[in-house]
């Protein structure tokens, strides 16, 4: 069948992708062929990359595809959207990747190393090609304020059918097991952590419109304020691997919490850049074919004038001038 010739031609490409210089050029052929083929993409691409992070190492894959995507051209930042909305589905999803999932949730944790955080970092430059897919990545790595910060920065960003179809996705992922670390959060009401993380949920849910994903969301934070008003609010507790503030922050903590308050606001910095090209990115497009429809409606406008006059003269009749009295 084809799916079986398709995973041998991948066995192949992984064993010429064994060599560091191979494999970086099979991962550009490819990124190349899903740019110039959307329906493999559509069709085949899932298939193609969980496959190839099994025959390789999952974590090598998603960096160097991350690479290759953040130098897209501006031609081709609409592609960058599409195939790092597949790469988030697939990073959510897909048995293949729990691996690089843990690293993930490390990242933000006291304990994470230097290369858990350049994990992140790396795939967050590249998911900043689309926001929903990069608010989902701030979320599974238990980022909360920045995920916070993030929400609010899609006041920013157009408000699209498609955008708000993949919060709606998004909102039924949460529903899903990966999930389950964050939803279990939710009832952490003292940590430090929990009001960054409810913000972000309630900022999720002022972008949905009245619908099924609202409702369910709504349903779970509501849920969350029931129990806050049975708990009562205790003085912050947070748990462990989460930053503490106040007088309780020990000295390593804060020389920790430094470490990463910079990062973050590059982070957010980075997401504004490229967001804005691709922002301009949509104002040539949407200009050009204002001009192109211009041009056509012009050359119409000058074709039928022309057959006009020819008909006229071909009739016989003559021109008309209006002269002065």
């Amino acid at each position: 069948s084809l799916q079986k010739v398709v995973l041998l031609n991948l066995k192949v490409l992984a064993r010429i992708s064994l060599h560091e210089v191979e494999f970086q050029r099979v991962l550009n052929a490819i990124v190349s062929l899903f740019s110039s083929d959307r329906r493999l993409l559509e069709t085949r691409g899932s298939l193609i990359i969980r496959k190839l992070c099994v025959l390789l190492n999952a974590k090598s894959i998603y960096i160097s595809l991350a690479d290759v995507l953040k130098k897209t051209s501006t031609s081709d930042l609409e592609f960058a959207s599409i195939m790092v909305q597949t790469l988030n589905l697939i990073l959510l999803t897909a048995l293949e990747l729990s691996g690089l999932r843990q690293v993930l949730k490390n990242s933000f944790q006291t304990s994470a190393s230097t290369d858990d955080r350049t994990v992140f970092a790396s795939l967050f430059h590249c998911w900043s090609h689309n926001p929903v897919a990069t608010l989902s990545l701030c979320l599974l790595a238990q980022a909360y304020d920045l995920a916070s910060s993030l929400v609010k920065k899609f006041a920013e960003v157009e408000i699209t059918v498609g955008f708000l179809m993949q919060i709606d996705k998004l909102v039924q992922l949460l529903e899903s097991p990966i999930f389950i670390q964050l939803r279990l959060q939710l009832l952490e009401v003292d940590a430090s952590y929990h009001p960054a993380l409810l913000k972000s949920l309630y900022g999720l849910l002022m972008l949905l419109p009245q619908s099924t994903a609202f409702r369910t969301l709504s349903a779970r934070l509501a849920t969350v304020s029931s129990l806050q008003q049975h708990l009562g609010r205790a003085s912050a507790s947070p748990g462990p691997g989460y930053f503490q503030s106040g007088e309780q922050t020990t000295q390593e903590n804060r020389q920790i919490v430094s470490k990463f308050e910079d990062p973050a606001a590059a982070l957010l910095r980075d997401f504004e850049v490229v967001q804005e090209r691709h922002a301009r990115a949509r104002q040539e497009a949407l200009q050009n074919r204002s001009l192109h429809t211009t041009k056509v409606t012009s050359a119409a406008n000058n074709s039928g004038g022309l057959t006009v006059v020819g008909k006229s003269i071909g009739g016989g009749h003559e021109a008309q001038h209006m002269t002065p009295e």
